[in-house]
């Protein structure tokens, strides 16, 4: 048996500057995020997996401080078995990150440039490992791999597999399957996907309302290829669109309280129509979409137009030959009647 634990793209002390909305609900949801991380690296410690692999955006490169990453590694330092970590574009191989200057427990292994793999004689595991560096283009390491038989291979890639539209570390599944990865420990992408032997647990808690799908991270066993996914205990996000005269039913249909809402009001908006704060949600927001009457907001463009059309004629006009300014009095008249009598499309 050779038992694992598998997480990507936990961003601690990420700033949460969009929920800033909600006063301190930003630093409420990053104690949230690393209070989860904590609760799943006890439960390591309890069950003490052979492996622990991270596979980049452990934390926040640009925000988190010192203390952060000594309780970590003081969590890693208690586990029996191999930790292995790669950079993400978070927190990215530099000369003045974490991964390089701080003093990690000794079975903590960061894999990347100067170390780009690994073998555990005692398992009989290779892990292989392409993280973030400046620029990108990691992923073209894979064309220098030859992976030994003898061992379960594992290959952890901050980066994308078949996404075409990508171009951040971006890899093709089955030249992955040619080098003969065992198992292969994504990064990088928040939403969670296995095809074959490729998995990517996504972040393991929901971080923005594009997020959408299960959050949390996967365990199991190399030798059996035994793997389960596991979602975590975190807050939801709800981006909802709703118009303004259904918005009283809100309450009745979204009971949550804890969820993280985003309301976009739709509609016509009236002169006496207000849109009253909804109270007892830890996190909701209001974004009034509503648009003016068409009828009121023609009318008042038209006007303006008016005014631009008749002063750019009578300019005209004053620069023309006698001959020429008939014309263009006549190409003003006509135009004012159908700029009144019609009015302007806007749609």
């Amino acid at each position: 048996m050779i038992s694992f634990y598998h997480l990507a793209d936990i961003h601690l002390d990420q700033p949460f500057s969009t929920l800033a909305s909600v006063d301190g609900f930003p630093s409420k949801r990053r104690e949230e995020i690393f209070s989860e991380f904590k609760r799943i690296l006890k439960q390591a410690i309890e069950e003490q997996p052979d492996f622990l692999f991270i596979s980049g955006d452990m934390y926040e490169h640009e925000y988190t401080k010192i203390k952060t990453i000594k309780e970590i590694n003081e969590y890693f330092s208690k586990l029996k078995g191999r930790v292995i970590l790669i950079c993400g574009n978070h927190d990215p191989e530099s000369k003045n990150s974490f991964y390089s200057s701080y003093p990690w427990a000794s079975n903590v292994f960061i894999l990347g440039r100067k170390k780009p793999y690994m073998f555990f004689e005692e398992k009989k595991v290779c892990v292989y490992g392409i993280g973030y560096d400046t620029g990108g283009g990691q992923f073209r390491e894979l064309e220098t791999i030859k992976t030994d038989r003898r061992y379960t291979n594992v290959l952890m890639l901050h980066g994308d597999a078949d996404l075409s539209i990508s171009t951040y570390n971006s890899v093709n599944s089955e030249l992955l399957k040619d080098i003969g990865f065992d198992y292969v420990a994504m990064g990088h992408n928040h939403k969670m996907y296995v095809k074959d032997n490729i998995y990517n647990p996504g972040s393991l808690c929901q971080l923005k309302f594009d997020d959408e799908g299960e959050h949390g991270y996967f365990k199991g066993d190399l030798e059996t290829k035994k793997v389960e996914f596991v979602e975590s205990r975190s807050r939801k996000y709800a981006d909802i669109t709703i118009p303004y005269e259904k918005l009283s039913t809100f309450e009745q249909e979204y009971t949550d309280k804890s969820t993280i809402y985003r309301i976009k009001v739709t509609g016509v908006k009236n002169e006496n129509d207000i849109i009253n704060p909804i109270e007892g949600y830890d996190y909701l927001h209001i974004i009034d979409k509503r648009e003016l009457p068409k009828r009121a907001n023609c009318e008042t463009v038209s006007q303006g137009i008016k005014g631009r059309f008749e002063k750019v004629m009578n300019e005209r006009i004053m620069k023309e030959s006698p001959e020429e300014k008939e014309i263009y009095k006549d190409a003003l008249n006509l135009g004012l009647k159908a700029l009144m009598n019609e009015g302007l499309d806007l749609e």
